[in-house]
């Protein structure tokens, strides 16, 4: 308990941070008339796999966004290996396309890509608890999922060995992105969750960064 309240106290400290992003990096001399076709073929894409939809899934490679499928490649992401099990989940919030798409590996995770510009899918970082210093950022959150009744997404990370810890991230998504607003820990990773950080309200409320 002691080491819990210890790192509480640093991570309460801390400023939230918002979401980081890093562009996938593309061909740069393309001509005007390259970007045109470029973007009547992304419109396209998302057009056929969308149908109008803003909440939908996709559990077939063929059908996934070629823009978003390369640029979750270049970030390590071996997708199609089990699209099938986890399809990739595409969301509208906030007046912004989200893509969810999972990466198996000897520790999977998600990776989250906002397709608000559909020629130029951004990779997300969201903010991280970093004991004992604070926050920093991960592209490789863990899990995620939607709980809707709540609109916050909870992250979980940890190994499969047992016993063993995990930790639980809740976010926000707003204007600024992704904010994170309570870290709980689970010490064996079978038993309860215990919150270590939470969010409070700000007073006096600090300037928008934007």
């Amino acid at each position: 308990m002691h080491a819990i309240s210890l790192l509480s106290r640093l991570l309460a400290v801390a400023g939230l941070l918002a979401f980081a992003s890093a562009p996938a990096t593309f061909a740069q001399d393309k001509s005007d008339a390259d970007i045109a076709r470029l973007s009547l073929d992304a419109y396209r894409q998302w057009s056929a796999i969308s149908r109008g939809r803003t909440d939908f899934e996709i559990s077939d490679p063929v059908r996934m966004p070629g823009l978003l499928g390369l640029a979750a490649e270049q970030g390590g992401c071996r997708y199609k290996e089990d699209i099938a099990n986890f399809p990739v989940r595409f969301m509208k919030l906030e007046g912004r396309r989200l893509a969810f798409v999972f990466c198996p590996g000897v520790i999977s995770s998600y990776q989250i890509f906002d397709l608000t510009d559909l020629r130029k899918p951004v990779l997300l970082a969201l903010p991280f608890a970093v004991p004992p210093d604070g926050f920093g950022t991960a592209t490789r959150p863990g899990s995620i999922r939607w709980v809707k009744e709540a609109s916050v997404f909870e992250s979980e990370r940890g190994s499969d060995v047992l016993p063993s810890s995990r930790v639980r991230h809740t976010y926000r998504f707003g204007p600024n992105g992704f904010v994170v607003v309570r870290v709980e820990v689970q010490q064996d990773g079978v038993g309860g969750w215990t919150t270590i950080w939470e969010a409070q309200r700000w007073s006096p409320s600090p300037v928008n960064p934007n």
